[in-house]
């Protein structure tokens, strides 16, 4: 079976022969991401406090793989007057997209969109002028998230136009919600994102996409108008924060978990013991016997603390209980010296062990 079609039919609750996985760090990867570049030349391995295609100036911070947006474009509201949008159409922005399909082989193929509608638009406007918004200008905030979506929207065209149906899924990030609760209530959720991702999500589905997410923090009462507009998997990596139980009994069967050990407080100080019983009370809570899970690992581990044996005990317990086979030559291969991989693509920097 292809492994295209293990991912397909774990999201839809079909039955695969064994969990999806997506572990790099041991050449394992049932998924291949594919996106498209910022026209300005703007990535995350940026050095220097540089602008993106958005106008937010980004900075570095001391987490090695994180930026953060420290001079907001739209902060003022009479700044949107002279606002330069970027061009979803700028033939820049597609430049080696055919190249990086033709690397997905039988993998399942998903177009990542990077930041979504919520992430974009405290970019633009700052948190506490986002978050005040929603009271004190309603209307403007309404047809930014929707200038926003209209600019995702457009990109996806030109992508679907490029690959055909060589795309499988695609996905977005949107950080909801903080350690003990979402950035906003239900009810705001409901007035000014629900539709906009109903939208969304209506569009990836009519191209024959799966819709896929990636939203840390307590995102638990966010979830559930999340998958009536349309959202089929998950991917939160801060499991302890949710509740293992408390997400699973609510969530369970009906969305597909792109599941990892909690990357704020077991996988990088758990005992290896830990891992595994964490490990295997992810696949309990919120898998299936029809499917509902896929196991992944955080690629950039070194940047939160988390060393290359504990990423392996992780794979081990998700890899022995979800039935993936010659897991244990997988790992022996593993731990001598391999090139390293980021995504579904060789990168050739070597995996270290400390």
């Amino acid at each position: 079976m292809e492994r295209k079609e293990i991912v397909e039919r774990a999201i839809t609750f079909n039955s695969p022969p064994r969990i999806p996985m997506k572990f790099d760090v041991v050449g394992v990867n049932d998924c291949y991401d594919v996106w498209t570049d910022d026209p300005t030349g703007w990535s995350w391995s940026a050095e220097d406090a540089t602008r993106d295609e958005w106008g937010c100036l980004w900075a570095r911070t001391e987490v090695s793989n994180t930026g953060q947006v420290v001079e907001h474009p739209l902060k003022d509201w009479s700044q949107l007057r002279d606002y330069r949008w970027p061009d979803p159409d700028d033939p820049v922005r597609y430049r080696g997209f055919a190249e990086q399909l033709d690397g997905a082989e039988d993998r399942f193929c998903m177009f990542c969109f990077g930041q979504g509608i919520w992430e974009r638009l405290h970019m633009l406007r700052g948190m506490e002028n986002a978050l005040l918004d929603f009271y004190v200008e309603p209307e403007a905030t309404g047809e930014l998230i929707e200038r926003v979506l209209e600019h995702h929207l457009r990109v996806f065209d030109n992508c679907l136009s490029i690959a055909g149906d060589r795309i499988h899924a695609a996905a977005m990030a949107d950080d909801w919600g903080s350690q003990d609760q979402a950035f906003v209530s239900p009810d705001t959720f409901a007035q000014f994102f629900k539709p906009a991702y109903r939208k969304w999500f209506e569009k990836i589905k009519a191209a024959g996409c799966h819709t896929w997410m990636h939203s840390c923090g307590r995102i638990n009462d966010i979830l559930e108008d999340l998958i009536d507009a349309g959202l089929e998997v998950i991917n939160n990596q801060q499991p302890n924060t949710v509740g293992i139980d408390e997400f699973g009994s609510r969530y369970r069967g009906r969305v597909c978990f792109e599941a990892i050990v909690d990357t704020q407080n077991t996988l990088p100080r758990g005992t290896y013991g830990e891992i595994q019983a964490e490990a295997h009370h992810l696949l309990e809570s919120y898998g299936t016997e029809a499917g509902g899970f896929i196991a992944s690992d955080y690629n950039d581990a070194e940047a939160i603390g988390v060393t290359f044996d504990r990423r392996l005990v992780m794979f081990e317990a998700f890899a022995r209980k979800g039935g993936y086979p010659d897991y244990e030559s997988i790992l022996k291969k593993a731990k001598s010296p391999q090139s390293g991989h980021s995504w579904g693509r060789q990168t050739g920097k070597a995996n270290s062990g400390s």
